[in-house]
């Protein structure tokens, strides 16, 4: 019964020691997080020299942002899937690549703008595609299927 009780305090000390004390956050840039993102789970901040992290789901997407240390954003990332993606680059997408499957997309905010990569397949090649905010597509990488 003791080693099991010492195993156990054991264990909760190794998780408190790696888990994250937000206390170390901006209480403003806290509170604004909260605000903004009121459904967020699995919440985790990491500090930097310069920057706080905050990675999280919120209904289903993963996401992180990167603040300044005075809270001021510079930019997000968002990893989901096609039902997640606006419908009109979707429509776009699906027009000009036919035959092939959306299965993953990265979006990556920052206050220039924003971009998809949006990795797609068929049954002989893997293609990501770079969207930009206006919808213009391009190809950003392209790769054979090892048959």
């Amino acid at each position: 019964m003791k080693k099991m009780f010492v195993l156990m305090l054991s264990c909760m000390i190794g998780i408190a020691a790696f888990a994250f004390n937000s206390g170390n956050v901006n209480e403003t840039l806290l509170q604004s997080f909260k605000e903004r993102f009121p459904h967020a789970e699995q919440v985790t901040w990491k500090e930097s020299a310069e920057t706080y992290e905050v990675y999280f789901m919120e209904d289903g997407v993963r996401s992180n942002i990167v603040y300044d240390k005075d809270g001021v954003f510079r930019n997000a990332t968002r990893y989901y899937k096609e039902r997640n993606l606006p419908y009109y680059l979707l429509i776009n997408i699906k027009k000009k690549y036919a035959g092939k499957k959306v299965y993953g997309i990265t979006e990556i905010s920052t206050p220039a703008g924003i971009e998809y990569y949006i990795k797609m397949e068929d049954a002989k090649v893997v293609t990501t595609i770079l969207v930009d905010a206006d919808g213009s597509l391009s190809t950003y990488e392209k790769f054979r299927k090892a048959l």
